[in-house]
């Protein structure tokens, strides 16, 4: 039998990853599905060649919601009953796999359209890559350890 770790999450973290997080995946999903425009002009300028939302975006955008929404339900609800802080390591880690994907994905359209220089971003794309390193920095530092105090890696007992 495996002994649970009895360590408990600080407040910070269980608000930011059960309230705040989940509703960041849910704004983005709905923006998603309501308005696909604000997405594509995020990182594509209004007058530019790309930032016509066309049926094989909305084909994107709505599995891209529907795995936001997933990810909303763990977070808001799966977490509120897992007391386990390596169950939550283990979440967030493999969260941080959608995290990395943004990054690249912004970068990667700048390049596209050579506007990857700090003197060519636009506020709202500083903005995409604020909000999404912000939230990838606590969960880094959520998987790190940092915060959680002793007892943080309990091993398995049989």
């Amino acid at each position: 039998m495996q002994r649970s770790s009895a360590q408990s999450i600080p407040g910070f973290y269980r608000v930011f990853f059960t309230i705040f997080d989940p509703l960041f995946a849910l704004g983005v999903a709905y923006m998603n599905c309501a308005e696909p425009g604000s997405i594509v002009t995020s990182l594509f300028p209004e007058d530019g060649p790309w930032s016509t939302v066309t049926p094989s975006h909305m084909m994107l955008f709505h599995q891209s919601a529907g795995a936001l929404v997933c990810l909303a339900t763990c977070m808001g609800v799966m977490l509120r009953y897992a007391e386990d802080v390596r169950v939550w390591r283990i979440f967030e880690f493999a969260v941080l796999f959608t995290d990395f994907p943004v990054f690249y994905g912004n970068c990667v359209a700048l390049d596209a359209q050579q506007r990857l220089s700090l003197d060519k971003i636009r506020p709202e794309e500083w903005n995409v890559f604020a909000i999404t390193a912000f939230v990838a920095t606590v969960r880094i530092l959520f998987v790190a350890g940092v915060g959680l105090g002793k007892g943080t890696n309990t091993k398995k007992n049989a």
